[in-house]
């Protein structure tokens, strides 16, 4: 099976209806939906391009891209740490137990989808560093081992997220097809336009682990700080 096919096969598992978990809680949107904030089209895309693009991108994006080079360096730490990081920021609090379990379901999945991927050393990660397992570091886990390019597998995770929440918002907001099409159309530029920005800024995966801060991974640590001293690896 050539690369493209085995990508395709494991992107099915990130679709929300297939209920890996992974995009439930739609990194808020769906509160401000239910609060009122978010009542037209309009709306919408003012939250995905003012709140979810730069925090998806900054966060997730990022983890994926320095989970990349730390499984280059096999430096397990930086893979603990990571994931720690992105639970804590993400993860409203009653919501990391459920967190915890979604990472353990993709892997599930997706050892029944590609057999020879080897979970196991990831699997002792978790353990010996106490991490959760959270779905960027599974996606990029995977990904990897399915050697496909860390840009491929960044922006297959945030379009499937930025799909999800569209989905999502369709069941409260009329979104006709043409509507939906255009907003798409529109967020996939910015989305990507915001990622080439911030990954630019960021060391590229050929320099090793150990010369990198929290900062030069994440951009934006010093707004994402506030539960990594509590959290550390």
């Amino acid at each position: 099976m050539n690369r493209g096919n085995k990508l395709l096969d494991y992107v099915k598992l990130l679709d929300p209806s297939v209920q890996v978990g992974g995009f439930s809680h739609f990194f808020g949107m769906d509160t401000h939906i239910k609060e009122g904030t978010i009542r037209t089209v309009e709306d919408l895309e003012s939250f995905m391009r003012c709140q979810l693009h730069p925090s998806l991108v900054r966060l997730e994006g990022m983890a994926i891209k320095g989970i990349y080079t730390a499984i280059d360096h096999k430096d397990t730490w930086r893979i603990a740490l990571i994931d720690k990081l992105v639970h804590v920021q993400r993860t409203p609090a009653e919501l990391r137990e459920k967190a915890a379990t979604i990472g353990k379901r993709l892997i599930k999945l997706s050892h029944a989808l590609h057999p020879w991927i080897e979970f196991k050393p990831l699997e002792q990660i978790f353990t010996k560093y106490s991490s959760v397992g959270c779905l960027p570091t599974v996606h990029a886990w995977i990904n990897h081992h399915l050697d496909i390019p860390v840009e491929e597998a960044v922006l297959g995770y945030l379009h499937s997220a930025m799909y999800a929440c569209i989905s999502e918002a369709s069941k409260a907001i009329p979104l006709s097809e043409n509507v939906t099409k255009e907003l798409l159309g529109r967020l996939t530029t910015d989305l990507e336009h915001e990622w080439k920005t911030v990954s630019a800024s960021s060391p590229d995966g050929h320099m090793h682990p150990a010369s990198l801060s929290m900062k030069t991974l994440f951009p934006s640590f010093h707004m994402l700080g506030a539960g990594l001293h509590a959290y550390r690896a």
